[in-house]
């Protein structure tokens, strides 16, 4: 189930709108966790996170008439949100500075999850699986997290872009970087003939 901010006939995105916090909740629901799966992959103190993901949702909340208008998918939105929110705490806590973080392009994003288990079939053998992490791993922190967003997530082109804030040419291009990043780790083995079917898929 996903709740789309286009589709104005959306009952439960247009009970939101008029206040129904039975709406609102719905929508909580829905994106709450995939919101703290993205924000633990940069790596912040738990509280922290979960500060920051209240927040976003309070924001969401009180600004829904202004920002009605202007959201086009609400789990971009919602990881943007919470991306801002995030470098904000740092920046008040000056962790910012210690950490050489400039603006949340710069956030470090990290995948410490079965990245593999989502890209490649799960009865892959374990030396498989591990030469893949290991491949993911030597990713820029850019390229891990598109592949988590794509992969992952789910999210088209367009909620990537405005995830990290860059055109969705711009994002074609970065998610075909990265698996042909990861299909240059494995010439001549078998991962390579499953990662070139995604790069076809993309």
């Amino acid at each position: 189930m996903s709740i789309g901010a286009e589709n104005t006939n959306d009952f439960t995105w247009q009970a939101f709108l008029n206040g129904d916090e039975d709406a609102f909740a719905k929508i909580y629901h829905l994106y709450s966790e995939p919101l703290f799966n993205f924000g633990r992959k940069f790596k912040v103190d738990e509280q922290l996170l979960d500060d920051a993901v209240q927040e976003v949702f309070i924001d969401l909340f009180l600004k829904r008439q202004k920002l009605a208008v202007k959201i086009k998918s609400i789990k971009a939105y919602l990881f943007v949100a919470l991306k801002h929110n995030l470098l904000k705490k740092l920046n008040r806590s000056r962790k910012i500075y210690s950490l050489g973080i400039e603006n949340f392009r710069d956030l470090d994003f990290n995948i410490d999850y079965d990245a593999q288990q989502t890209i490649i079939n799960s009865e892959i053998e374990i030396e498989t699986n591990q030469r893949l992490a290991e491949a993911i791993e030597k990713l820029s922190k850019k390229q891990k997290e598109i592949i988590y967003l794509k992969f992952e997530e789910e999210l088209d082109y367009p909620e990537i872009a405005k995830i990290l804030q860059i055109s969705v040419e711009s994002a074609r291009k970065q998610i075909y970087r990265a698996i042909k990043a990861l299909r240059e780790s494995f010439d001549n083995h078998p991962i390579k003939t499953l990662l070139s079917i995604f790069l076809k898929k993309i």
